[in-house]
């Protein structure tokens, strides 16, 4: 019984032990969110800085970086989305379905015109 408990004991410690940062690579836009997110949860505002592109690393000031802490709830929703700029300024913006395990191809969820007025935020 005591090997069983001390057994259980390890697994826990091995399978907890790890931090989520080490397991997730930002190797694709939705593992950048989910460390940017880990980095607010845990107020690592220098891990957080360590995923902006070079030279982007100061557009987020630490008072901005304290109040994503404030607004960060625990059940999180992520998603996948593609900007499409056209010639003319008009914009698509393009939701993904989250790719699963037996997936190889990503599929569309939904498509939408983004209106002028809200063109300004992805083009700042």
């Amino acid at each position: 019984m005591k090997r069983q408990f001390a057994l259980l004991l390890l697994l826990s410690l091995l399978l907890f032990g790890c931090s989520d940062e080490e397991r997730v690579k930002p190797d694709s836009p939705m593992n950048a969110a989910y460390l940017m997110k880990y980095q607010i949860d845990f107020q690592n505002y220098d891990g957080f800085q360590s995923l902006f592109y070079e030279g982007a690393e100061n557009s987020i000031s630490e008072v901005e970086f304290n109040h994503f802490k404030d607004i960060s709830t625990e059940d999180s929703n992520f998603k996948d989305y593609e900007l499409i700029t056209m010639e003319k300024g008009e914009m698509l913006l393009v939701e993904f379905a989250p790719l699963l395990d037996n997936q190889s191809e990503y599929k569309i969820v939904n498509v939408i015109i983004v209106p002028k007025e809200l063109r300004q935020i992805f083009n700042p």
